[in-house]
């Protein structure tokens, strides 16, 4: 069976967003074929594991087991067992209950990045995922690094390709770490009822196709048995994206124009963005965010959490989920700076009274030994951790808002 690799450029909803790249996710050919070639043998593991068989056929019908999950008496305190009393979960301490829940986030992954895949049982596997994607990528693996200098329209065929998957890698992060969210218990409101907020989304497409995405998984057992991988687009009622980057000004103009009704893409400063939404609710033409996302950040973006956290309670509703994940940097040193800017988020949140929940997705040791092992995926894209919160707007610093 042949497969294609995946381009997204003819999805309708997402038209337009794979033709510009966040510019830390250059990749060569050679790089991609790396990166999805590690995603699917960690799939082919988990589909020779015992669980998988009950596990996958879970995302027949994924938002309803989510319900179901959610509904279940005990669910509460199998998480509590996942969950320390600091408010941390720790791959490190992988119980039983952690393991399940971090296979079903990986399945949840690579319905993004092999969407449209149909997968005969006896290839899903390790061998057999090594084989479909050294098939898959053979033409791309001498493409260079694709520069991010260069007009897109001015880009090779091949160019373009790279530039589409690298899009489904970092959406595949945004899904696995959305899934383990929704998992432990927390971001249950649904799609249609999310005024969002996404602060430092580079080229948006994780914010607007990620977060709310829908994993699909369809079993068929006749004529033989194989697996459909598949997801449902959704998206929030409405997202303000904000950016500081120039390279996405041209771009963030064309969502302004094409999506207006949904979309409001700020390319400005955080704070000079936040003073602008402020405005925009003051003056009743948006809701206030009941979700705030900030993927992969940069620390520099976040210099005082203090004046930040002040920011956000002027445009937040008075209970909004906000959930924030940072990746590797582009070295040690920013990899520090986003582990320490995560130590004062986590401490200032708890010190205010909230019940902020961390999710270390690296092995232990060193700073450097901790960059080098994240749990899932590649350096590049990856996450490393997250962080959940439920806001109070009125904890936030003390700050009262009518």
């Amino acid at each position: 069976m042949d497969y294609l690799f995946p381009i997204r450029a003819n999805h309708d909803k997402r038209k337009g967003e794979v033709l510009t790249a966040n510019q830390w996710a250059t990749f060569s050919g050679q790089q991609l074929a790396s990166a999805y070639a590690l995603e699917a043998d960690t799939l082919g593991a988990l589909a020779q594991s015992a669980m998988f068989g009950d596990v996958v056929r879970r995302f027949g019908s994924y938002e309803d087991y989510l319900k179901r999950l959610h509904s279940k008496p005990d669910n509460r305190s199998s998480l509590n067992g996942i969950i320390s009393d600091e408010g941390v979960v720790d791959v490190a301490v992988p119980s039983k209950e952690l393991v399940l829940l971090f296979c079903q986030a990986q399945i949840a992954a690579c319905t993004e990045l092999f969407k449209g895949w149909e997968i005969p049982s006896d290839q899903l596997n390790r061998e057999g995922m090594r084989s479909l994607i050294n098939k898959s990528t053979e033409a791309l693996l001498d493409v260079p690094n694709v520069p991010t200098n260069i007009p897109t329209e001015q880009l090779s065929s091949a160019q373009r390709q790279i530039l589409s998957a690298v899009n489904v890698l970092q959406n595949a992060d945004t899904v696995r770490v959305i899934q383990i969210t929704r998992l432990l218990g927390m971001l249950t409101t649904s799609a249609e009822d999310t005024h969002q907020l996404s602060i430092g989304v580079g080229n948006g497409y994780r914010d607007l196709y990620g977060i709310h995405m829908v994993p699909k998984v369809t079993v068929n057992d006749l004529p033989s048995k194989s697996f459909v991988f598949d997801t449902q687009d959704k998206q929030a009622a409405h997202t303000v994206l904000i950016d500081n980057d120039p390279e996405q000004g041209e771009h963030f103009k064309q969502l302004n124009s094409r999506e207006s009704e949904t979309v409001l893409a700020l390319n400005q400063g955080a704070d000079e963005s936040l003073k602008h939404l402020r405005g925009a609710l003051n003056e009743s033409q948006l809701a206030p965010r009941n979700l705030v996302a900030c993927l992969r950040i940069d620390h520099r973006m976040i210099p005082e959490p203090e004046r930040f956290l002040e920011l956000l309670a002027g445009v937040i509703a008075p209970e909004t989920d906000l959930i924030m994940t940072i990746g590797a940097g582009h070295n040690l040193a920013e990899f520090e700076g986003r582990l320490n800017c995560f130590d004062s988020l986590f401490n200032l949140l708890t010190d205010l009274g909230h019940k902020p929940v961390r999710v270390i997705l690296h092995k232990g040791g060193s700073s450097e030994e901790k960059r080098k092992t994240p749990a899932f995926g590649q350096l590049a894209y990856t996450s490393y951790q997250i962080i959940y919160c439920r806001l109070e707007r009125d904890r936030l610093n003390g700050i009262s808002h009518p």
